[in-house]
């Protein structure tokens, strides 16, 4: 059982939270004020509810291992390990990772949620930065399996193995990110498929609609199950390379955010917040499209864990 401090109780803070308590941790949930805080564990408390309602854990701890302050200095006195979930703005991270090592023991790991900023550079203010890595949870923290772990330029090998080891016993698949790169592994991935739809829609190749459906309803639709690399080896390597070499010359090149996003933001529009973007929200439910979003992410989860639960051994045959 480790002591581990959560610092942020926006969108990521309490699910990261949840995971770690139902794993039998003791988790301290850092908010700036109790107003934050008080929202930030009914958010803790209602992500590891809906786990269990979901069957999607059996751990019935995680309620008397979770505690929530706003003392900064009394919940890290003590702790393994310290995970930040604020703001991603550099100076904010800095200062308060540097505040932390001053606080903490001399033994604790230092871990932070960004998406993108270096953990290199968010661990400059440190006195040990080695004790310092990025773990990039991916949104819902509490239904999202992956977990990227990111090295620094200092970070060391044991913090990488401790953090790993944490996040796996919580159930978590966690990735090594050997170097410290902007985007990481997944953000990476990820957009280099936005900057190729945008150019689709851009292009007039495509309508943003149906961008959507070849993704959720063709390649996309079989990810969980098959990966897009060993796919290439699925196909042959001889396959690839007849595709890609007349493919790749035609594929967006763009080192700039394509007109069709600057476009939008000069007329306000931001997408759900403003009511309109890529879609038209104003007759479209943001609510909707989370909770079909969720239940897909549950309904797949249900899948791998009655796929990986032991199974009743055979009864024996009668004897004739």
């Amino acid at each position: 059982m480790s002591e581990v401090v959560v610092i942020g109780t926006g969108m990521m803070g309490p699910g990261i939270a949840a995971c770690l308590a139902l794993a039998g941790n003791r988790v301290t949930l850092v908010g700036r004020s109790v107003g934050s805080l008080e929202r930030g564990m009914a958010a803790t408390r209602g992500g590891m509810e809906l786990l269990r309602s979901e069957g999607l854990t059996d751990s019935q701890r995680g309620d008397e291992q979770l505690q929530g302050t706003t003392e900064l200095a009394q919940a890290v006195a003590r702790a393994d390990f310290v995970f930040e979930s604020i703001v991603e703005d550099l100076g904010e991270k800095q200062r308060l990772f540097k505040q932390v090592e001053e606080l903490a023991p001399t033994t604790a790991m230092f871990a932070s949620n960004t998406s993108g900023l270096p953990i290199s550079r968010i661990a400059d203010p440190l006195d040990h930065p080695e004790r310092a890595a990025t773990t990039h949870f991916w949104n819902p923290a509490h239904l999202m399996p992956l977990v990227e772990i990111v090295k620094g330029e200092q970070t060391s090998d044991d913090a990488v193995s401790q953090l790993r080891h944490l996040l796996d016993n919580a159930g978590k698949q966690t990735v090594v990110v050997q170097k410290d790169v902007p985007g990481q592994l997944g953000n990476r991935l990820q957009h280099a498929l936005y900057r190729e739809a945008f150019h689709i829609v851009h292009d007039g190749i495509a309508s943003v609609e149906d961008v959507d459906t070849a993704i959720k309803s063709g390649f996309g639709l079989r990810f969980p199950a098959y990966g897009l690399l060993e796919h290439a080896d699925m196909v042959g390597m001889d396959m690839m390379l007849a595709i890609d070499s007349y493919l790749f010359p035609v594929l967006s090149s763009d080192e700039t955010p394509l007109a069709v996003l600057e476009e939008r933001i000069r007329r306000g529009e931001m997408g759900v917040r403003t009511g309109k973007g890529l879609y038209d929200w104003s007759n479209k439910s943001a609510a909707d499209v989370r909770a079909r979003r969720d239940q897909f992410i549950i309904d797949r989860l249900k899948d791998r864990r009655a796929r990986e639960s032991p199974r009743d051994p055979e009864p024996p045959e009668p004897r004739r």
